[in-house]
């Protein structure tokens, strides 16, 4: 630790130590930007696990596809598996099918509409 004796002396400590601490907090910024940048993989990662374990929304499209892709994995791929096999396979992909559902939910609105729309009959306007 350094004395200091002269007013002089204590200005310039004075400026010194608020240079180093502005250098402290560039570096510890510089740190922090360069930690956030190293775990966007993990969160990345955190949120596609996160996909697998739980639905967005409780919605008409993601639970019929939820639903009917449950049913097909448990009964017609997993016909033939163990029981921790089926319970928790069925699961995974229900998850996973109704979260891509609801984020493709305007794409599958469009052609659900587009089928319908191929199906039905064409009214024909009455002749005046």
């Amino acid at each position: 630790m350094r004395t200091i004796n002269t007013l002089a002396e204590l200005k310039e400590e004075r400026q010194r130590l608020y240079m180093r601490q502005a250098f402290l907090e560039t570096e510890i910024k510089t740190n922090f930007n360069e930690m956030k940048e190293q775990l966007k993989p993990v969160h990345h990662l955190a949120q596609t696990a996160g996909k697998f374990l739980s639905s967005k929304d409780n919605s008409v499209v993601g639970d019929s596809v939820g639903f009917i892709t449950n049913a097909l994995v448990k009964n017609v791929i997993l016909k033939n598996a163990g029981f921790i096999t089926k319970l928790i396979v069925p699961y995974l992909a229900k998850n996973v099918a109704s979260n891509v559902a609801e984020d493709n939910k305007p794409k599958i609105a469009g052609w659900i509409s587009d089928m319908i729309a191929k199906f039905m009959p064409k009214k024909v306007e009455a002749e005046a």
